[in-house]
């Protein structure tokens, strides 16, 4: 009865079924051939065997049908303790010799057997599956050699130097005879020939650290395999370099500056006179640049411009090699697990050149990024170069004025350098330059040095000529402090007529006089003068030159220039035509008066150009006047006396 056993164990507290199996065989079932003739104890079949629990597990012969009829044959199961694997093996108790052997087969008894294999392991679950033995009639296949050891120098020994030749027969003369080799400790040091049989060394032995090296040679007839050993004794061995204390693994943070030493090397060799150098190789093979070995001090670093970072790579094989000038040994691993730290935010750029227009809202677009990923952060402006004239967004970066700034006629500066900081939740910081070119914007008006302007014209003013000159001014710079003038009056009774007009440069020009009402303000002086000489005139024409109270000679010829005419009992004007009369009534004397404007009439010299409508005739005209209404001028003195403006 077979019973089935089972175990439990804990995993992160948790109870975990472990089911109990039997070892596995591979390659089997299978079968293998012998020789009738053969007589000498030798491995027939290399069994493959494991366990999935890794248990430890005996494997032995359960067991042969038919049961032999010769008591040379037999079959067991044997450990090789070279390679530690379990073989079948042929076994004779009483060979002989191979002039007379005392053979363990007779193929017309028996041909064939089945060999039960049992491997059972130390919870006593076993397995157990057949190899099939066939016997070839009259055939053997054996080794020929003499020798089953065989030395060689390490300090001496070339590439491709022969160190040994096997050989070997086939009863029947089966061909070709092939030979192959397999050694343990493995090594590429030993090589045999197919068909020759002869063992060379494929290098130089300074790099074999092992010595007896066992080299097991089969040879094949195409039928039958036999296998035979040969061990290789390694004389002088080269002391071998190595390093001695190298772990499986390092921790250190990403934040290690440039140049830090992550491990020291502990490195030997036997023979002190041998110089030691290192190299070393890195997994990603793009990293290899990243670390650095110093082979004196053995110290192993990251290099000078070296960076870590965790969020880009966590891990790092590096795979050290060692030399003594003979042999190179590696290699030897070691592991760099890179530790995450809370790293600084920075910008995508170290300077942002910015232009804008004084007044308007200030978007630099700052891009922000951490190298732990996406991470909170908040900007500001550092202190220093003009910065409290400025607000920044924490969270936007969008930047405003604090205060009206105003680059015109350089009351601020026009390029403002700053630095704007980027901060984390944990206090970690990063910094980049802004340069700030603000551009005057045109938002001063022009301004007038007055609210108001007199400028003064009168008949005798030319047109087209200035008047007057306004004084403007513009707090802007450059372009957009340029200003020009421009602007007229008409009459505000007909808006039709344009006395002046206003120059680009603000100077005020006269154009026109028609429908203008003047006010000639003489002085005192020029008013008694004029009072003075109406007076002497109105005398001398109704008194006389002589001044007495008889008229003289020279007033009764004047008076006798033109007959009399009457219009009015109360005045009386002298006048050959009464058709060029002119009539005023109601003045503000309550008088009705005929005024000869025959003589009085004349074209003003600073109208040159004046023809039709725009010729002015006053009369009398060398009265002091002042404006009226309506196109009139009044006598400054006496009463006012309506004089013809037309």
């Amino acid at each position: 009865m077979k019973i089935q056993l089972f175990s439990f164990f804990l995993y992160q507290g948790l109870p975990f079924l472990i089911v109990a199996t039997p070892p596995i065989f591979r390659g089997l079932p299978t079968s293998v051939n012998v020789g009738e003739q053969e007589y000498a104890n030798r491995l027939i079949y290399t069994l493959t065997v494991s366990d999935v629990n890794n248990d430890n597990y005996v494997c032995n012969a359960a067991g042969t049908t038919p049961t032999p009829a010769r008591a040379e044959t037999e079959f067991r199961v044997l450990i090789d303790p070279q390679t530690g694997h379990y073989g079948v093996y042929a076994h004779n108790g009483s060979p002989g010799t191979s002039a007379a052997p005392n053979v363990m087969f007779d193929f017309a008894a028996q041909s064939t057997y089945q060999i039960n294999i049992r491997c059972t392991d130390s919870n006593g679950e076993f397995r157990e599956d057949k190899l099939e033995v066939d016997v070839i009639p009259g055939d053997r296949l054996e080794f020929t050699h003499s020798s089953d050891v065989v030395s060689v120098d390490a300090q001496t020994a070339t590439a491709s130097e022969l160190i040994y030749t096997v050989s070997s027969r086939d009863l029947l003369n089966h061909s070709p005879l092939t030979y192959t080799l397999k050694s343990v400790p493995s090594t590429n040091s030993f090589a045999i020939d197919s068909s020759s049989g002869q063992v060379r060394t494929t290098r130089t032995l300074l790099d074999e650290t092992h010595t007896p090296v066992h080299l097991y040679i089969s040879v094949t007839d195409g039928l039958i395999s036999v296998q035979t050993l040969l061990s290789v004794d390694i004389l002088n061995l080269n002391s071998q370099p190595n390093i001695t204390n190298l772990p499986a693994s390092v921790s250190v943070d990403e934040d290690i500056a440039g140049g830090t030493v992550i491990f020291t090397l502990t490195s030997q060799d036997l023979d002190p006179t041998d110089p030691l150098t290192h190299s070393f190789s890195v997994s990603p093979i793009t990293a290899q640049g990243l670390f650095s070995f110093d082979s004196a001090s053995g110290q192993f670093k990251l290099s000078a411009t070296g960076k870590l970072d965790y969020e880009t790579l966590s891990r790092y094989n590096v795979t050290f090699m060692i030399s003594d000038g003979k042999t190179t040994t590696g290699p030897y691993s070691l592991t760099i697990n890179v530790l995450n730290v809370n790293e600084e935010c920075f910008f995508d750029r170290q300077v942002y050149y910015i232009s804008v227009l004084e007044g308007k809202t200030i978007n630099p677009n700052f891009v922000v990024r951490d190298y732990d990923g996406i991470q909170p952060y908040s900007l500001s402006l550092m202190n220093g170069n003009n910065s409290e004239r400025f607000t920044i967004d924490s969270t936007s970066g969008v930047m405003t004025y604090a205060v009206d700034y105003d680059v015109d006629q350089n009351a601020m500066p026009s390029i403002v350098q700053m630095t704007v900081q980027c901060r984390d939740s944990l206090a970690k910081t990063g910094t980049a330059l802004i340069v700030l070119t603000i551009r005057d914007a045109n938002d001063n008006p022009p301004t007038f040095s007055q609210g108001t302007y007199t400028f003064y014209a009168d008949q005798f003013t030319g047109f087209g000529n200035a008047i007057g000159q306004m004084t403007v001014s513009d707090k802007d710079s450059g372009s957009n402090a340029e200003f020009s003038c421009g602007g007229s009056l008409a009459n505000s009774a007909s808006q039709t007529n344009t006395y002046y007009t206003v120059g680009t440069g603000c100077g005020v020009y006269f154009l026109s006089r028609t429908g203008l009402s003047y006010w000639h303000s003489g002085s005192l002086i020029g008013a008694f003068l004029l009072g003075t000489l109406l007076y002497f005139f109105l005398r001398l024409c109704y008194t006389g030159a002589c001044g007495g109270s008889t008229p003289c000679d020279f007033m009764n010829c004047c008076r006798n220039r033109r007959p009399t005419v009457e219009k009015d009992p109360r005045i009386r004007v002298q006048s050959s035509k009464a058709e060029e009369m002119d009539y005023w009534k109601n003045d503000k004397g309550g008088h009705t008066k005929e005024i000869d404007t025959r003589y009085g009439r004349r074209e003003y010299p600073d109208f040159p150009r004046a023809t039709g409508s725009q010729m002015d005739r006053i009369s009398p005209s060398n009265i002091p006047v002042e404006f009226g209404s309506r196109g009139r001028i009044y006598p400054i003195t006496g009463h006012r006396l309506p004089i013809s403006y037309y």
